[in-house]
């Protein structure tokens, strides 16, 4: 088994064609391996963030005929729920795991994200070697992983501004499965430690 928790048979789970097989399988195979990993990594991330965060397990989406494409666990600093406000987001997908920080839409009531974003457009296109292998994820559709941003250009910031009042942002890191199966806690926190900038100027915009 991984360090994690998450391997081979996890990953295979996507391997199921029919929907509601997969969502069964979802739930009863990979879902408790999230709530475990969850639990796990709550304590460092809370220490990354610099706030205590709450673990969040995410619900597999179910559409007709449409096996769905992820299993997410999220941390949010409420304890009630996590897609109104700035998350954390470790997922599993078919060929890869996820680290990603994520803001809906509804989570920018009064516009404080978008301006958060607008104002440190520069500031976050200096950030180096940390964003280096950033990707967009809104939109995404679960196959081919979304290109490396240009998250060293500060227009890219300033798109991700305009997007956040219409969609939101969802932006991260990936690793295949191949080498995700071989990864230790402190790999997944160190990766979220490289987007604690992004997640803290999220989480304390106003």
């Amino acid at each position: 088994m991984a360090g994690l928790g998450i391997g081979p048979d996890e990953f295979e789970v996507f391997a199921v064609e029919d929907a509601e097989a997969r969502s069964a399988a979802l739930e009863a195979r990979l879902a408790p391996r999230l709530q475990v990993l969850g639990a796990a990594l709550v304590g460092g991330l809370s220490r990354v963030a610099g706030v205590p965060l709450h673990v969040h397990l995410g619900k597999v989406q179910r559409r007709k005929g449409v096996p769905p494409g992820e299993l997410h666990v999220a941390f949010s600093a409420s304890e009630k729920a996590y897609k109104t406000v700035p998350h954390l987001l470790l997922a599993v997908t078919a060929r890869d795991l996820h680290a990603r920080v994520a803001a809906r839409a509804s989570a920018d009531r009064g516009g404080a994200l978008q301006r958060a974003l607008q104002r440190e457009a520069l500031n976050l296109s200096r950030k180096g070697k940390p964003f280096r292998k950033l990707r967009s994820y809104e939109g995404w559709n679960h196959d081919e992983l979304p290109e490396i941003a240009p998250a060293h250009s500060a227009a890219f910031w300033t798109e991700q501004a305009e997007q956040m009042a219409t969609a939101g942002v969802d932006l991260g890191v990936a690793w295949p499965a191949a080498e995700a199966r071989s990864l230790a806690a402190g790999d997944v926190l160190g990766a979220f430690r490289d987007l604690a900038s992004l997640f803290k100027l999220l989480l304390n915009a106003r």
